[in-house]
Parts: C-alpha cells; sequence; structure tokens
C-alpha cells in the first residue's frame, strides 16, 4: 500500500457565545485551530492525524507539505517504522523538535490511522490494549485570572460530571478557592498548571502554602521546563509535580523517567513525534513505575490517538479534555464528555473520521 499524497487541512472552531474570553496559551482565546494531517494511499485507504497547531500552524503546515511530503509519496503506508527512521533523518538538519517534529507526530498518527482501517482493528487494540468503551476524563479549565470566574466554571465542570478539574492559574486566591469547591463538591482532585512562570526559589515560595490543599499535581513550575532537577526539588517540597508537553525529544524523556525528577511524565502525541513515540514513552515510564497523564489539549485525531494511548497501556488512564464549548466538530460530538469519561471509539483505525462537508465549512488553510 503507496503513499500518493501528504496533505494539511486546517479548521478553525469558535467558541459558543455567552462565557468570558479566557487565556491560553498565554493570549486571549476566541478560536480553536487544528491542524490535520490527511494521507491518502493508492489503495483508496485515507488517514487523518493532528499536528500540534497553536499559533504556529502555518510553520507546521509549510513544513509538511514541502519538506516533508515529497519524502513520503510512493513509500509503504504500512511500513511506519521504515517511514519515520527515514524521515527522522531527512528532517534533523532543521531541528529534532517544535515545527517540524509537530508535523511528523500528525503524519505518524495518520499512518497508525491507515494501519489500523487495514487491519479492521481500532488503534488500541493494534497497540496490544484489552476491550475498552470508555475513560475517565477531567476537565482541563482555561485561564481567567479572576477567583468568581474560576469558582463558577469549577461548578459549572462538577456538575457536567467530571470528578476533576485542572486550572491555569498562578494565584493563590484562585487556587485555594478551585480547591474549597472540590471539598465541597465531592473531594474530587484539583491539578494546576502554572506554564512555567517561576524561578526555582520563586517556585518553592509560591508552592509553600498550597501543600495545605492536597494538590494531585502542580504542572511545569519551573523556568526552562527541562530543569529537572528544580522540578525535583519542588515535588520533594511536598507538592507533586507533572512535566512533559514541553519535552519535546524522546532522549529528553528517557533522562525525565530514569531521574525519577517528577511525579508525572506528560507526553504529547501530537508534539512529540506521534503514537509510535509516544507508545515507547508511556512503556518506559510504566517500566519505571513513573504515572503518567498524557497531554491532550486540542479537538481531533490528537485527542483521538490519546484516548486509544490510555486504553492500551494507561495504568490510571486520565484523558485531558480542554474546557471550553465550541461549535460544531469535523468529528461530531465524540470528544463531549458523559459523566465525566470519554468514549474509547471502537472502529478501525482511529475509528472516527471527519464529516467532509463540515470540515470544508470550518476550513481557513
Amino acid at each position: 500500500m503507496k503513499i500518493t499524497q501528504v496533505s494539511g487541512v486546517v479548521y478553525r472552531q469558535q467558541f459558543k457565545p455567552g462565557g468570558p474570553t479566557p487565556k491560553f496559551a498565554g493570549e486571549g482565546r476566541n478560536t480553536f485551530e487544528t491542524l490535520l494531517v490527511k494521507v491518502e494511499t493508492d489503495e483508496g485507504i485515507v488517514g487523518w492525524g493532528e499536528a500540534f497547531p497553536h499559533r504556529v500552524w502555518p510553520a507546521v503546515k509549510s513544513l509538511l507539505e514541502s519538506l516533508i511530503a515529497p519524502v513520503c509519496i510512493g513509500a509503504d503506508a504500512s511500513d511506519i517504522p521504515a517511514l519515520m527512521k527515514r524521515l527522522i533523518y531527512h528532517v534533523h538538519g532543521v531541528g529534532r523538535a517544535g515545527p517540524v517534529m509537530y508535523a511528523l507526530s500528525g503524519l505518524d498518527i495518520a499512518l497508525w490511522d491507515i494501519l489500523g482501517k487495514s487491519k479492521s482493528l481500532p488503534i488500541y487494540q493494534l497497540l496490544g490494549g484489552k476491550p475498552c468503551a470508555k475513560l475517565p476524563a477531567y476537565a482541563s479549565l482555561l485561564k481567567y485570572n479572576d477567583t468568581d470566574i474560576v469558582v463558577r466554571t469549577c461548578k459549572e465542570a462538577l456538575d457536567r460530571g467530571y470528578s476533576e478539574l485542572k486550572i491555569h492559574e498562578t494565584g493563590r486566591a484562585e487556587i485555594t478557592a478551585a480547591a474549597q469547591v472540590l471539598r465541597r463538591h465531592n473531594g474530587g482532585s484539583l491539578m494546576v498548571d502554572v506554564n512555567a512562570p517561576w524561578t526555582p526559589s520563586e517556585a518553592l515560595s509560591a508552592v509553600a502554602p498550597l501543600r495545605e490543599l492536597g494538590l494531585k499535581w502542580i504542572e511545569e513550575p519551573v523556568w526552562p521546563p527541562e530543569d529537572f532537577e528544580a522540578a525535583r526539588q519542588i515535588s520533594l517540597a511536598g507538592v507533586p509535580v507533572a512535566i512533559g508537553e514541553n519535552v519535546l525529544t524522546p532522549s529528553d524523556f528517557a533522562r525525565l523517567i530514569d531521574s525519577r525528577s517528577v511525579d508525572y511524565v506528560q507526553p504529547s502525541v501530537t508534539k512529540i513525534g506521534g503514537i509510535s513515540i509516544a507508545r515507547d514513552i508511556i512503556a518506559a515510564a510504566n517500566a519505571a513505575n513513573v504515572a503518567v497523564a498524557p497531554h491532550s489539549a486540542y479537538f481531533g485525531p490528537g485527542l483521538i490517538a490519546t484516548a486509544h494511548l490510555a486504553a492500551a497501556f494507561g495504568r490510571a488512564p486520565m484523558v485531558e479534555r480542554l474546557y471550553c464549548d465550541l461549535t460544531e466538530s469535523p468529528f461530531g460530538d465524540w470528544y463531549e464528555p458523559v459523566d465525566g469519561h470519554l468514549a474509547v471509539p471502537q472502529g478501525p483505525g482511529l475509528g472516527i473520521d471527519p464529516d467532509p462537508a463540515i470540515l470544508e465549512k470550518l476550513r481557513v488553510a
């Protein structure tokens, strides 16, 4: 089965009206873009992947179509290791992390989609997973910098059936208020993602008063995020630490896991190299008894692929679902959890293909 075409498709979803304007990745948000990778074959099987898009999708799409796609034409779509190894060598002169790796991640996901379709199996079963219908999801709130909005949004998420929440706040008042909401509601877990704002000494000062809140983890507390020793010091200070969405090479993940510096590692399937690399990272973490909580701040095939990985390998699987209401999706309402759980698609490959009419309606590039 030979690859005949590789292309990128970008679509944009709007926030549904009526809510406050939050921040995501440091900027105000009222839309989300998704960059799909479409791989076509001479047997008519089409695979879909997702490359990490936030703020850089024009660069990722350009790299995909100008640097990566020409190498793929005529390659065997079913021999994923051979093609990905060839491509890693091909692109290493422009880096092995960042936009070029995002593009390769989307391609790898699409190839697994093709492989599953060719074998009539969902990806999680290709990976050796047992039958799994659904997975627990946690609501990953956006950033509001407003205690009242944080409290209101936490209550809303809990009322929708979530039992675990993550907030993207750095203020002690907002974090404490969210913890109190959970304590009053059901005693579920609270995670806090601060997006690497602090030096090691600032982080130690900031987390000290948070110990009494019993956080499940604090995410990326230190700048730069690859300062694993500083992350270890925060964990030793009494607040579990999670990092990984910005650990962007397999060797760095190996170093992180071997060091036992953090309590949770968080590979991002649309950043690190797709399903192939994420699978190996999760397996290595499991072998080292380091907990895994994948990063999945997206809504298309990247989120679906994360669900398959969690179903196949998760010891205590949790799927991150960005908590916001968006306009219609080409992938339907699959990504809407029910009673705090996300369905695992059971069809071949990813199990869900985009609706072409809705994709065309939302397409921007």
